[in-house]
C-alpha cells in the first residue's frame, strides 16, 4: 500500500491526522509560511503521545528563500541534533543564491541527523537543474525528495514527477506533493509510478460543508488502498 504522510503544523493537526489513520507526518509550524521548524514541546508532545507515529520533522529556520548564512546553518544543524531522540527522519534543505544545491550545507545538514532519513523538501522546486539537482541530493545520500515536480501541484506536474521516479530509480525515493486533494491522490499515484505521497489533506466542499483533516485522511487511505 502506498504510504501518505500529511503535513501537520499543530498538535490539534496532528491529533485529527491520527484519528483519520495516518501513520507518518511531517511536522512543522506556521503552515502560513510554507512551514518552519515546530517547537522542541510540541516534537516531545506528539513523540510522548503518538509513540508508534512515524514523525518527519521539518528543520526551516525562517520564512523566505533557502540561501541560509552561516548562524543559520548552525541554529538548523543544532536544531537537529536536539530533536533526533524524538523524529524518525528531517525535512531540510539549501540553494545557492543561483538556484542550485547548496551541496556544501546541504551535506552538513544531513551529517547532523547521525544516519537518520533525510527528505530535501520543496526548496528542490525552485533550484533550476533538477535532474542535476536529483544526481547532487543522490551522491550525498539524500533519502527522498518531497516536490511538486516543479509545477503549481504535483497533479499538474505528474510528467516531471514520472521523470524524476526514472531517473532516480534504485537511489532515493521521489515524494509527489504540493496540492494533494481525495480528488487526485489516486490519480498522482498512479500516474507518476510514486510508492509514497505527501499532503496537508486539503478537502472539497460538498453540500456546503468542507470536510475535516481526519476524514479526509481517511478517504484518501480508503483510496490509494
Amino acid at each position: 500500500m502506498p504510504i501518505l504522510e500529511v503535513c501537520t503544523g499543530s498538535l490539534q493537526s496532528v491529533i485529527n491526522a491520527v484519528k483519520g489513520g495516518a501513520q507518518r507526518i511531517e511536522l512543522c509550524s506556521a503552515l502560513s509560511l510554507d512551514g518552519l521548524t515546530p517547537s522542541l514541546g510540541l516534537i516531545k508532545t506528539v513523540r510522548k503521545m503518538f509513540p508508534k507515529l512515524t514523525i518527519h520533522t521539518l528543520i526551516r529556520v525562517r520564512e523566505g528563500d533557502f540561501c541560509y548564512n552561516e548562524g543559520e546553518i548552525k541554529v538548523m544543524e543544532t536544531d537537529i541534533k536536539e530533536i533526533l531522540s524524538y523524529t524518525d527522519a528531517i525535512v531540510c534543505g539549501a540553494l545557492t543564491a543561483d538556484g542550485d544545491i547548496d551541496i556544501a550545507t546541504t551535506r552538513r545538514l544531513i551529517d547532523a541527523c547521525e544516519g537518520k532519513p533525510f527528505t530535501f523538501h520543496r526548496a528542490f522546486d525552485v533550484c533550476r537543474n533538477p535532474l542535476k539537482a536529483l544526481d547532487e541530493l543522490a551522491a550525498l545520500h539524500c533519502t527522498r525528495v518531497l516536490t511538486s515536480g516543479q509545477a503549481p501541484t504535483a497533479e499538474t506536474g505528474i510528467p516531471a514527477l514520472k521523470e524524476y521516479i526514472k531517473h532516480t530509480e534504485g537511489r532515493m525515493t521521489i515524494l509527489p506533493g504540493g496540492g494533494v486533494t481525495i480528488l487526485n491522490a489516486k490519480k498522482i499515484l498512479a500516474e507518476t509510478g510514486a510508492a509514497e505521497i505527501h499532503g496537508s489533506a486539503s478537502g472539497v466542499v460538498e453540500s456546503g460543508r468542507k470536510e475535516t483533516l481526519t476524514e479526509v485522511v481517511a478517504q484518501i487511505l480508503q483510496q490509494i488502498k
